[in-house]
């Protein structure tokens, strides 16, 4: 079910700069959005530059405030970064590269991510409600939302057309839904694996990472999970790859343009990577360790590993060469979760 949103004025702040708050700039380099604590913390975000200078509260920095709690979603465009609240049921809209807060958007539920739309609005993903909502890039109001199947998570443009991933939220589905980014409009949904997580397009072909599930109630309905492809012309499934221990739920894939990288478990955090031409799931780590986020730079091929540790101290991010090889070490906040480039 489709709905037009009327704004409420407590739905949006918008942030006035203040006057006594130092002028920062964070140029080109990778910006770090770490979740914070579950319960009462805070996410942070941590700017680890090209010319290697690190800030690791780029966020107070600032802005001298608090970002809020549990951060899960993070994308940029030329001008701004966004930055998914889910504790905070918020998003913060952030200039760039001062990375002072314009906006804070409110009104979700559970927000859980963040895609920029063609024409430069925004997409937002929100388990609470199970809907996408659309907001303006003009004036960041909520103008549109759609009802959708459970737990709306990661989401992707491609090809004019904006793509869902649908997690099950609590509990389980499986579906790929496809919608026109203009209207909302639904235009197509797929069934895939149990629990569709994340998505990624490489070579032509879509891929979706099914983070399979876990019956806490000794039930036995536990599902495996898997990688399917799938051809966006005809929006069909071309291949299906089991993974190799069912127990495993995989989660956060991502591609530098060449080759898949995703997360083996998202408690064993072992790095595993797949090639296109490849047959099968891949059966060994190509990096052990304790990965909770990763992020695939196209422009380098490096791959950077985002690793939350113990989940009680501050974490790392740790840059790998193509070949595997560690190239760079740098702290990083609480539970690092999410990266992605500044231009």
């Amino acid at each position: 079910m489709k709905y037009r949103i009327l704004l409420l004025a407590p739905a949006l702040l918008i942030m006035a700069c203040d006057p006594d708050q130092p002028e920062h700039h964070f140029d080109a380099g990778l910006l770090v959005l770490n979740e914070g604590a579950f319960m009462g913390g805070t996410a942070t975000l941590t700017h680890w530059s090209d010319t290697d200078s690190v800030t690791t509260d780029a966020f107070v920095r600032s802005n001298g405030r608090s970002l809020g709690n549990l951060g899960t979603g993070l994308a940029v465009d030329a001008h701004h970064a966004y930055v998914v609240l889910n504790g905070a049921a918020s998003l913060e809209v952030l200039d760039l590269p001062s990375l002072h807060s314009v906006a804070r958007i409110t009104g979700f539920a559970a927000p859980r991510q963040v895609v920029v739309l063609p024409g430069g609005d925004l997409a937002v993903s929100d388990w609470g409600r199970n809907r996408v909502y659309r907001l303006s890039s003009s004036t960041w109001a909520m103008t549109d939302s759609v009802d959708l199947p459970e737990g709306p998570e990661a989401m992707m443009v491609h090809l004019g057309e904006l793509w869902v991933t649908h997690s099950g939220g609590l509990g389980m589905d499986s579906a790929v839904s496809v919608l026109d980014p203009a209207t909302l409009d639904v235009v197509a949904t797929m069934e895939v694996g149990v629990n569709p997580s994340s998505i990624a397009v490489l070579g032509g072909s879509i891929y979706v990472l099914c983070s399979g599930y876990t019956d806490w109630s000794g039930g036995g309905a536990d599902r495996s999970a898997s990688l399917v492809k799938i051809d966006p012309a005809t929006r069909s499934v071309t291949a299906t790859y089991d993974a190799v221990f069912p127990a495993d739920r995989p989660t956060k894939l991502a591609t530098d343009g060449e080759v898949l990288y995703w997360i083996k478990d998202g408690y064993t955090g072992d790095v595993l990577r797949m090639d296109p031409t490849a047959l099968d799931y891949p059966a060994y780590a190509w990096i052990s360790g304790t990965a909770y986020g990763l992020f695939a730079d196209g422009a380098s091929n490096a791959l950077y590993v985002l690793d939350a540790k113990d989940f009680q101290q501050n974490g790392e991010v740790r840059r790998y060469s193509p070949g595997g090889q560690l190239q760079a070490t740098v702290p990083a906040g609480l539970i690092p979760t999410a990266a992605v480039r500044i231009p």
